[in-house]
């Protein structure tokens, strides 16, 4: 089912939700954009990766990605890509998550999308069909967050480490003395700064960024070794202990198993 099919709009307005496929494509990029409803979009095949002015979000195979209403972001794919999007009207939805974040895929889920795309033929409303858009909102509220966001600080000299650190990880302590030099600051007070408004200390940002921008080489087929040396890492073992302590398996592992959740 094709996103311009005249149709969606009508489903939509009947029954709060609607939900179409994405076909198998070797590239999608939307520009940054924002809607009414929230989205769920899961993906079969591929990565995307969903963009804010806070953050990143990097969705794999197995799991989806949730974005509330009205927030403004990109999306983009690494990959051959396929998979599904999901169009929920909140308005009187309690519980809801409020900012975007990568949720695990339970097959009750998945079930419901399925069901739900079914729709277009029968977008007339009806008991059966409001108990399982509750049982879609209950699904989502219930669905464990994922480790694949990497925080994104507001203020400029702390956006500036992050970019320093994403272009040259290894030189976490001279960017942040460096920084805190030209700034005025401390290098205890940046450093606190940059944990209060991501969440994590310098070192841990750049070992979740590492992590996540080595998913996105692996996606495209960058070997274990190659993708080690590319996110920064002088030792292919300290990169697939890194790997495995923030994912659970194995960067190998994970590249042989993308299709699973």
């Amino acid at each position: 089912m094709p996103k311009n099919d005249p149709r969606l709009p009508n489903v939509l307005e009947s029954l709060g939700v609607v939900a179409w496929e994405l076909p198998r494509a070797a590239m999608r990029q939307m520009p940054a954009h924002g809607h009414a409803e929230a989205q769920l979009c899961g993906l079969d095949e591929g990565l995307a990766i969903l963009e804010t002015e806070v953050g990143a979000w990097t969705c794999p195979p197995g799991r989806c990605v949730w974005i509330p209403p009205n927030v403004v972001h990109s999306l983009r794919s690494c990959g051959k890509i396929s998979g599904w999007m999901v169009r929920l009207d909140a308005n009187g939805r309690a519980n809801l998550p409020i900012e975007p974040r990568v949720l695990a895929l339970s097959p009750l889920l998945k079930e419901i999308v399925t069901r739900m795309m079914t729709w277009i033929e029968d977008p007339e409303a009806n008991a059966a069909k409001r108990r399982l858009v509750d049982v879609l909102h209950d699904e989502i509220c219930a669905a464990s967050p994922m480790q694949f966001h990497l925080p994104l600080p507001r203020d400029p000299a702390l956006r500036r480490l992050a970019s320093l650190m994403a272009e040259n990880p290894s030189g976490v302590a001279k960017h942040l003395a460096a920084l805190a030099r030209e700034v005025g600051l401390s290098e205890r007070s940046l450093f606190r700064n940059f944990q209060k408004e991501t969440g994590l200390s310098p070192g841990q940002w750049r070992r979740q960024m590492q992590v996540l921008r080595s998913i996105e080489l692996l996606a495209k087929g960058r070997s274990v070794t190659e993708t080690s040396l590319e996110v920064g890492y002088e030792s292919v073992g300290a990169f697939i202990r890194a790997f495995r302590q923030t994912l659970g398996v194995t960067p190998k592992e994970y590249a042989h198993d993308r299709r699973s959740p």
